[in-house]
């Protein structure tokens, strides 16, 4: 048995359901659910955010739910939070790789899960995970210096580039944004709304990059 989150469920025959978890040992994996919509199976949790235990069998790239059980404490997510999740769900499937495993990836979707569960604000908990899944994927953010190798500055502009980080600039445009929201993406605490705004931004850009065209049927939920 091990810890893991439905990220995504279908119909899979009559009966059963296909699924995308995270599990905490395994990374994304694909499973099949036999039986789950019966009558007498009714009790396999299908529910999204909530934690399980499951064991899985088989072989190869989708395998079989052979268990699975709710534990700890649950809290559905309701209104602007549960987009929040669905985002969540949606980025971990499209960025990470089948059967990669990370612990700390599935510890920091946790621990994203609980936060929004709870009613935190949500758009720093957002923000700390996009940082963090890119980390653990290798692809992180460039936050200790600057591209000529200077400490980042609170009270200067920097535009953002993803090969090479954060290139020092003279000007307050649009496409720019402040050492301060910088070091407050790498720091993961946001106590003002100009910071979060350009922090979404940038995140919003970065992402995109790393999706490549593929679009967040999620990101619609917001409008």
């Amino acid at each position: 048995m091990q810890a893991a989150y439905i990220l995504h469920a279908r119909r899979y025959g009559d009966s059963s359901l296909l699924m995308e978890l995270l599990a905490r040992n395994s990374g994304r994996l694909a499973c099949v659910a036999k039986g789950a919509l019966r009558a007498r199976r009714q009790q396999t949790p299908v529910q999204a955010f909530q934690p399980l235990q499951v064991a899985l069998s088989g072989r190869g790239e989708v395998l079989t739910l052979s268990r699975a059980e709710a534990c700890g404490h649950f809290r559905p997510l309701t209104g602007r939070n549960l987009y929040c999740g669905l985002y969540l769900n949606e980025l971990v499937q499209k960025l990470t790789a089948r059967q990669d495993a990370c612990v700390a990836l599935f510890e920091d979707y946790d621990s994203a899960i609980r936060e929004l569960s709870e009613r935190l604000p949500a758009e720093p908990v957002l923000r700390r995970f996009e940082v963090q899944m890119l980390r653990h994927l290798g692809i992180g953010l460039l936050l200790e210096q600057d591209s000529q190798g200077q400490p980042l500055e609170a009270t200067n502009r920097y535009t953002y580039e993803v090969q090479t980080g954060a290139v020092p600039s003279t000007e307050n445009s649009a496409g720019t944004v402040s050492g301060r929201t910088l070091l407050a993406l790498r720091q993961g605490q946001f106590d003002e709304t100009t910071t979060l705004r350009e922090a979404r931004q940038l995140m919003r850009r970065v992402l995109d990059h790393h999706l490549d065209g593929r679009p967040l049927r999620s990101r619609e939920l917001f409008r």
